[in-house]
């Protein structure tokens, strides 16, 4: 076991570093009268009863909350609040935080506010609470606008590194905590620590524990040096704040998701480097250095290139400010400083990244708008989904009444056009810097698609690109042929058509668009929600008659996948989803039978009643009888019993096409 002591202005307690630290807790709680321990719902299940079983003779209450940067927020701490007044804590209460930075900054947090404080003891599970968020006493909650933007200094009366506990992280937690460890080698001059890492790299990855006890000691003698010298941060407490500023922006532009803390300062560690090569500070051979011991530990680096505006309006708020200044920590040679910058050195910084940035793909159906936004990476000379950040779905109806006037109608677009003004208000707060938006068949099919356009370009600021049905499964069988290594014929049901695309790898076989839609379908044949079995039967009928040309198609090969609204509905209605979840969606074997069992549900009730149904997202209540009738009769077409649902779609096609070139 490896003690430390932290000795600061008001308080000194000790680090204890190893594989049997939790057998000294008792000795830390002694005097108290209540304790709360606090944790997430992910280490709780692993780790609770550890700390529960290592106290004796004291009355323990335990509070769990969800996982994720998203819940370090005022909500949380009103909950937790609530619940230690209704259980009379006093000032003569503790806390234990049991769990990565969250956790002990979140606990920290109430301990330092509640009653004016009481006290608190930092149990970190994850690595970059053991090498940072535990060590110091900075907490804090994150604010909408800005990551740790409400805060105290508190010290901890203890904090207990239990390295065993590193055993259970996952791969990105993991490397996350090594983005911090890779910091604060960096702010070690002497490159002592940095060399450590480069000779330990192997046995670091594996998880030996010598070699964690090792590193982690290294970490928090850097971190404690720095603490001990400057507690409130007035002077150089700040270099610690190494890739923060831009690693912040990140993590709020992305709403405290899809992005690991440190893989956030990693980038903001190259981000500051650029602008210190930028200056003159150092050169490229240094940055060089940088990018080699990141890449050494599997860390992305790459900083992305992000909208100005929205960039600018949250770096300067950073807590880190004085004044209207932008502050960075800068390499100054082997040193670092802490420097205000210029926003015409930062902005010619981030427009000179070029292989990474934040793009946005809109989908105009007949029946819904949907948004992606996702990091992109262009390499050789191609783009590549680097890291998915959002996708929204919102019925608009656009098509309604295409198929018999040929127009779009005003309630219609005026629906669109409202959503659309808020995919792009959305885009603009992530940091989007290319929107790609492209309408099918409805407006396709519409005598005055041009006015809808236009119209859109004025009030959301967006471009659209018609386009014909062929290129709209192209982009289908390009987001989902990724996935599949054997010959896939791919299916996706829309509103006012269906495309079919056959094929392998990159290499298409057969690829049409049908005039066949769940939108259309509904219009022609169920009118006053008239699903007599005349009605289906004609239905029927009408989409064989469209689909004569695929009638031989059973006899090749294939795997059938299907993708959008309808095929995903159907799952989501299965698993009764009060929270549609793309991972559970993704890769599922859904059964004819289980599209019946679906179908016969939704017949069985009335259209108020079938938007009441768990898993069915209201607004598609009314077309989703017609996609089923068309997703079983192609299915009997092609004499399949299931279909397997992907996820990666035409916006994942429309993600990586340079050019939407095939217009209507």
């Amino acid at each position: 076991m490896k003690i430390l002591e932290i000795n600061t202005t008001n308080n000194s307690y000790p680090i204890l570093i190893g594989t049997n630290v939790l057998d000294k807790l008792n000795d830390k709680i002694i005097g108290y009268d209540k304790i709360l321990l606090l944790s997430n719902k992910n280490v709780g299940k692993l780790y609770k009863d550890i700390i529960l079983n290592n106290i004796t003779d004291k009355e323990v209450f335990y509070f769990e909350i969800e996982d994720g940067e998203c819940y370090k927020s005022i909500d949380t701490c009103m909950k937790i609040y609530d619940f230690i007044i209704d259980n009379l804590f006093t000032r003569n209460s503790l806390i234990l935080c049991l769990g990565g930075g969250v956790i002990c900054d979140l606990g920290g947090y109430i301990a330092a506010t509640y009653m004016r404080g009481i006290d608190f003891i930092q149990i970190p599970t994850s690595l970059l609470a053991q090498v940072d968020a535990s060590i110091g006493g900075k907490v804090a909650i994150n604010h909408s606008k800005g990551k740790n933007l409400i805060g105290a200094f508190k010290q901890p009366k203890a904090v207990f590194i239990n390295i065993d506990f590193l055993s259970t992280l996952s791969d990105i937690d993991f490397k996350s905590g090594m983005g911090e460890v890779i910091k604060h080698s960096l702010i070690d001059s002497t490159d002592e620590y940095y060399n450590f890492l480069l000779e330990n790299y192997r046995s670091i990855l594996n998880k030996d524990s010598n070699s964690l006890i090792s590193m982690v000691e290294k970490s928090c003698k850097i971190k404690k040096s720095i603490v001990e010298i400057d507690e409130f941060e007035t002077g150089v407490r700040a270099l610690l704040n190494l890739g923060h500023t831009y690693g912040h922006c990140l993590e709020t532009m992305f709403g405290y998701k899809n992005i690991s803390h440190g893989e956030a300062i990693s980038k903001g560690i190259i981000f500051e480097a650029l602008i210190s090569e930028k200056l003159g500070l150092i050169n490229s051979a240094f940055i060089k250095k940088l990018y080699n011991i990141f890449e050494l530990f599997y860390i992305d680096c790459n900083p992305i290139k992000l909208l100005e505006k929205p960039m600018l309006t949250i770096l300067k708020k950073d807590k880190k400010n004085l004044s209207s200044n932008i502050n960075f920590i800068l390499f100054h040679g082997k040193k670092l400083e802490n420097n205000s910058v210029s926003i015409d050195i930062i902005l010619d910084v981030n427009k000179n990244i070029k292989n990474h940035y934040v793009k946005a793909v809109i989908d105009i159906g007949t029946n819904s708008c949907r948004l992606f936004i996702a990091v992109v990476e262009r390499k050789d000379n191609e783009l590549i989904i680097e890291r998915k950040l959002l996708k929204m779905l919102e019925i608009t109806k656009l098509g309604e009444g295409v198929n018999k006037t040929h127009t779009l109608s005003n309630e219609a677009i005026g629906r669109t056009v409202s959503v659309l003004k808020k995919f792009y208000e959305i885009s603009v707060e992530m940091g989007v810097t290319e929107i790609k938006a492209f309408a099918t068949s409805a407006t396709r099919d519409s005598k005055n698609k041009d006015e809808f356009i236009s119209l859109v370009k004025k009030e959301a600021h967006i471009d659209i690109t018609c386009i014909s049905g062929d290129l709209e499964a192209k982009l289908s069988f390009s987001g989902s042929v990724s996935i599949f290594n054997e010959n896939i014929l791919i299916i996706d049901i829309g509103g006012g058509s269906t495309e079919f695309i056959l094929g392998k790898n990159k290499e298409i076989h057969f690829l049409k668009s049908f005039n066949i839609g769940a939108v259309r379908a509904t219009e022609k044949f169920f009118k006053n929600e008239n699903y007599s079995d005349e009605n289906i039967e004609l239905c029927i009928e009408w989409i064989k008659a469209n689909l004569s040309e695929l009638s031989d198609f059973y006899k090749l090969n294939f795997k059938l996948v299907g993708v959008a609204g309808t095929v995903t509905t159907n799952v989501s209605v299965l698993e009764k989803m009060e929270v549609y979840d793309t991972n559970k969606v993704h890769l599922y074997e859904l059964q004819k039978q289980d599209i019946k069992n679906n179908l016969n549900l939704f017949l069985s009730k009335t259209l108020e009643e079938r938007k009441k149904i768990k898993g069915l997202e209201p607004k598609r209540a009314d077309v989703i009888i017609a996609g089923n009738i068309i997703l079983l009769t192609i299915m009997n077409i092609l004499k399949k019993d299931s279909i397997t649902i992907s996820e990666s779609d035409n916006l994942e096609g429309g993600m990586i096409y340079e050019n939407l070139s095939l217009h209507c």
